[in-house]
């Protein structure tokens, strides 16, 4: 009697074990960069989309490492072996850079073919099919519109324009390492004005801000807030999220920018990969899209329309009408750079590196000699207006500044405004 107690018991337990088993929840998971309110609101409609058509339960796990390199590099730490099926997020770059080290493998969406090829020059999805844009954005930065007028500051239109010694400490922004947008606007600046002008570029705007954020998040938490009023390298879209939470920030759209295709691709050797094809499906049909749009992203289809999107009660259409001043992402009219997707991605580590050890690791070193060289340079106009031969002091302020600028070389810089100021001197005896 014992023996077929202890039978039943058994027999019980593995059919318990194997209902359980058989009532378990699908997996999928993703890995990626998107914002917290994103990753809510696809989490919330995959959930409801697959429970409806399937009769099962999906659990989501979604791997938030941070910024667009960092997610990279997380992937990249697997080795092969990844522990998420989907990378979810980031610009085109970030995806190039992994197909090219093997970590993506193709997939085309149902309703692909809705999205674009190619938008102001640039690529919107892989012809391969390797990534896909689910999201478009510009790259551009945002203003506290209260802040500024407070400050009877004007706002800046142009790159160039930052630059304005009355934007001093009125500034805020993250490393590229931190952040892919923060990256991309380091390649607007590279691609657009050159290389080395592109440096110098960034070594004076450096020079101009208050602090570095933590990253683009807390870049828009500050303009939101009114601690700092101009933040850079900013996605287009957190300017309507922060206007539809009730701060008064807008976008500003430089003179030079680029389109960023928020994407998507498959990983390779993903556990649970007929999962993630499907997640692809519906993230492309027009209810996943318009589960884009609640996340406060903008949708990548060609054929939505945001007032009837308004009319069908999608809370976010109506910002994002206001926001872009159009009826569709795709009827923007903007200028672009000529960009080069291949160089930006050949050189991805490297930009990322030169910023943190040239530029963020060295800022101290890095104002205290261009306020130098502003002060010698003032007293040398001033002494020039006062008939003084200055001819051997400007060209030693004019080598400082060189050395600053283009070399990056802070201490040589330093000391041959020194020089001048000295010349100087010996000018005015």
């Amino acid at each position: 009697m014992r023996k077929i107690n202890i039978f039943l018991i058994m027999v019980f337990m593995l059919l318990t074990i194997f209902l359980v088993s058989g009532q378990a929840a699908e997996k999928v998971g993703w890995v990626g960069p998107i914002y917290k309110e994103l990753s809510d609101s696809l989490m919330k409609g995959f959930k409801e989309y697959y429970k409806r058509t399937y009769g099962k339960d999906i659990e989501i796990t979604f791997v938030r490492p941070g910024g667009w390199p960092v997610c990279v590099d997380k992937v990249r730490a697997w080795k092969g072996k990844p522990d998420a099926d989907v990378f979810l997020g980031a610009g085109a770059p970030a995806f190039e850079v992994l197909e090219k080290e093997g970590y993506l493998v193709p997939y085309k969406p149902k309703e692909w073919d809705k999205i674009p090829d190619k938008w102001g020059g640039m690529k919107v999805k892989d012809e391969r099919f390797m990534w896909t844009c689910f999201a478009p954005w510009i790259v551009t930065n945002l203003y506290n519109e209260k802040v500024l007028k407070a400050l009877k500051l004007p706002v800046p239109k142009t790159w160039k324009d930052l630059l304005n010694p009355i934007y001093r400490e009125y500034i805020v922004q993250t490393l590229p390492y931190a952040s892919g947008t923060q990256h991309e606007v380091i390649e607007i600046h590279l691609q657009s004005f050159g290389e080395k002008e592109g440096w110098a570029y960034n070594r004076l705007l450096a020079a101009q801000l208050a602090r570095f954020s933590t990253g683009s998040v807390d870049t828009t938490h500050m303009v939101s807030r009114g601690e700092v009023p101009i933040g850079i390298a900013q996605p287009q879209m957190n300017a309507m999220s922060a206007r539809a939470d009730g701060y008064p920030v807008r976008d500003l759209l430089p003179d030079k920018t680029i389109l960023v295709p928020e994407a998507v691709g498959l990983l390779k050797n993903a556990p649970n990969e007929a999962n993630g094809k499907i997640f692809l499906d519906w993230l492309f049909s027009m209810e996943g899209q318009k589960y884009v749009l609640e996340g406060r992203y903008f949708p990548a289809r060609t054929d939505i329309k945001f007032s009837v999107w308004e009319k069908e009660g999608v809370t976010m259409a109506k910002h994002a009408k206001e926001a872009l001043g159009v009826d569709s992402f795709w009827d923007l009219k903007v200028g672009f750079i000529n960009y080069d997707l291949a160089l930006a991605t050949k050189r991805w580590d490297e930009v990322n590196r030169y910023y943190e050890m040239e530029i963020y690791r060295k800022w101290r070193e890095l104002k205290s000699s261009l306020f130098l060289i502003e002060e010698v340079e003032g007293e040398i106009e001033a002494a020039k207006k006062k008939g003084v031969d200055v001819s051997k002091a400007d060209a030693k302020i004019k080598e400082a500044r060189r050395l600053f600028e283009y070399d990056g070389a802070y201490a040589q810089a330093r000391l041959a405004a020194s020089e001048a100021r000295t010349l100087l001197v010996g000018a005015t005896r």
